[in-house]
């Protein structure tokens, strides 16, 4: 059965409050594994103001809006070939007819303009900030200090896909039907972040730029 967090506007934006959770949870178990304050482990995850110049601030500004627009245009193309051509071949369309069908809807059904807005603020200042804090920020940071950076990119994309298809709320269908989807998402946005030397200012500008135009369009 799907799970439409959608057709309760309200629900769906206190879940979404939630999401902080990823940054402050992972940052206050590494304060006390590492012996650092919380402080430091959420400057480390790339939440700190660095010295730049207002053309490079312009850069990381447009390239994150154009990576978001980019990929929103190029999402149906990418889902199709992972569904149509990898995912139906090898399991059937029965299969991926069952995936699409228990997957998980937070798409507003009939919001009202202020609702709309209030989830598109929380998108720009709480979703995109906090899940790059946590898939790039955090894992790729922590990762790459033992792994090679294209691991810490493959191992911080496919945390990213897991999360958006939780294996223990959706079933195999859906988790193999949008796996690629997400993963290609995710590595798109690792190389945002790796691009501009750990800043989550490009790639949480990407993230909220596509997810705002889910939500518009």
């Amino acid at each position: 059965m799907a799970i439409n967090l959608g057709k309760d506007p309200t629900l769906l934006i206190s879940l979404s409050l939630l999401e902080i959770l990823l940054v402050l949870l992972p940052a206050l178990i590494a304060s006390k594994v590492e012996k650092k304050s919380l402080l430091d482990e959420l400057k480390e995850m790339g939440f700190q103001r660095k010295p730049t110049t207002l053309r490079k601030m312009l850069l990381k500004v447009i390239f994150g809006l154009l990576i978001g627009t980019i990929f929103f245009f190029v999402s149906g193309y990418i889902i199709s070939f992972f569904v149509n051509f990898i995912v139906q071949i090898l399991f059937g369309a029965q299969f991926v007819t069952e995936g699409i069908n228990n997957a998980i809807s937070t798409t507003p059904i009939n919001p009202t303009i202020i609702q709309l807005i209030i989830l598109m603020v929380i998108q720009v200042i709480i979703i995109a900030p906090c899940e790059e804090g946590f898939f790039r920020g955090f894992l790729i940071g922590k990762s790459h200090n033992k792994m090679k950076l294209l691991y810490s990119i493959i191992f911080s994309s496919f945390i990213f896909s897991l999360y958006h298809v939780p294996p223990f709320f959706v079933p195999l269908s859906t988790i193999v039907t949008f796996f690629g989807y997400y993963f290609s998402f995710g590595i798109f946005l690792s190389l945002t972040f790796v691009l501009f030397k750990n800043s989550l200012l490009p790639s949480s500008i990407a993230h909220f730029t596509l997810n705002i135009l889910i939500l518009l369009f």
